[in-house]
């Protein structure tokens, strides 16, 4: 098990460039650009409605734009071996030079895809013929290469055109139980590779706290009155996601590919342990139950989701770590975790843009909170509301409302906001 939970842990947290979204585009693009090498003449993107929802209003790094055009025409000038960090070593001249491939660049919706979940798939025609590309279910799981129609590689059981299933996500394979015996027993040197989360989000909240950077929330946060720990929390996750959404070329420590819920994740902790004055092996377990909280909620309702799991998935890790930090056992993590699905559950993602800095905030806050009173034996009790009879009984009910119940609402929300940003151009 212990093996296992690392391995899930090591490949769901890393750094990412940009916001996620479109930076899944740009990725798909570079795959395609790679495949059949070239002077790229012109790029084409088919995706799924809530990834373009998702990424319409966030700005990109490595230019002064925001949105799908610019990621796509981006992704033709970056490195896919980078992965998430796609568009990490683009240079002004090829900036300009996507700017120039703009007008070449078409990025529209599979609206008859049938499924909730991520899929983005690239054309890049060049002067050595046309590379194309799929990635689906995660923003870096290439599941088919072309060059000229001839394939470079194929996974068939991941082009399956059914429903992605995320529950045969490894994760599934364990229980809260599982994630909080492994954050209090594993050997912390195998956990050092989280100290680098915190001063990655921090680096990104120190930007996002000075004056008119994003909707300027992290800088309004630290001007109100009261200031304690949970009011902090509030500011460095919301100035965090501030300087993100506004396109700042800085990475974030991603957690299930959402740099979002990893900034969210982590920064509430660091702020609570450094308050408590606890050391950095405590810190280092509670971040490493939060992120397996995160990737175990974010199993149950997918990756794109009409869930916001920024919110939701987030607030639980911070809930559970919270506990943790405070020196709380099992059934304090279940009281916590299930006080924040109580009153956060179903929260809707309206995609990423500058209000999400306010989102994230007020999740953490209420994570916080539940943390604390669960350390005083309050919460929400069994069988009232969403609440199960036990907390992973809570987390497989919310999955079930987000990838079935809400599934028309879903799709009326991303044609509602589309539709707007479209008559807006």
């Amino acid at each position: 098990m212990s093996q296992d939970l690392l391995s899930i842990l090591q490949k769901e947290v890393k750094p990412a460039l940009g916001c996620t979204g479109p930076t899944s585009v740009s990725f798909a693009v570079s795959v395609a650009k790679d495949a059949v090498g070239g002077e790229v003449q012109s790029v084409k993107v088919l995706m799924d409605k809530d990834g373009y929802k998702n990424s319409v209003s966030v700005g990109i790094p490595g230019t002064d734009l925001f949105g799908l055009d610019i990621a796509a025409a981006l992704g033709a000038m970056g490195d896919s071996k980078a992965g998430l960090e796609v568009l990490k070593n683009i240079t002004p001249a090829e900036e300009e030079k996507a700017k120039k491939l703009l007008s070449r660049t078409v990025v529209d919706i599979k609206w008859d895809l049938g499924e909730v979940g991520l899929y983005n798939e690239a054309w890049v025609t060049s002067d050595k013929g046309t590379g194309h590309a799929i990635v689906r279910k995660t923003h870096t799981n290439t599941v088919l290469i072309e060059a000229n129609d001839k394939k470079i590689f194929e996974d068939l059981e991941g082009l399956n055109p059914g429903p992605i299933d995320y529950s045969r996500d490894a994760i599934r394979s364990y229980c809260i139980r599982d994630l909080y015996d492994f954050a209090l027993n594993e050997s912390v040197e195998n956990l050092d590779f989280l100290k680098d989360a915190v001063p990655m989000n921090l680096a990104l909240a120190e930007v996002g706290m000075k004056d008119s950077v994003g909707s300027g929330f992290g800088y309004a946060y630290k001007d109100l009155r009261g200031q304690n720990s949970v009011l902090r929390a509030k500011a460095v996750t919301a100035a965090a996601a501030d300087a993100r959404m506004a396109g700042f070329n800085l990475p974030a420590m991603s957690c299930a590919t959402s740099g979002n819920v990893g900034i969210a994740a982590s920064l509430p902790l660091a702020v609570l342990s450094e308050e408590l004055g606890k050391n950095e092996e405590t810190l280092l377990r509670a971040l490493a139950l939060s992120f397996l909280t995160v990737i175990y909620l974010k199993s149950h309702i997918g990756r794109l989701s009409p869930m916001c799991a920024c919110a939701i998935a987030s607030s639980l890790g911070v809930a559970a770590g919270a506990v943790m930090i405070q020196g709380g056992d099992l059934s304090k993590v279940g009281k916590a975790i299930d006080s924040v699905i109580g009153s956060l559950g179903g929260i809707l993602c309206d995609g990423a843009k500058y209000g999400c800095a306010l989102k994230l905030a007020n999740a953490i806050g209420v994570a916080l909170e539940a943390a604390s009173f669960a350390m005083n034996d309050v919460s929400i009790k069994a069988r009232d509301g969403l609440v199960g009879r036990n907390v992973d009984e809570t987390i497989a009910g919310v999955g079930k409302i987000a990838t079935q119940g809400m599934a028309k609402a879903d799709e009326v929300m991303a044609r509602v906001i589309i539709d707007r940003e479209r008559i807006a151009k």
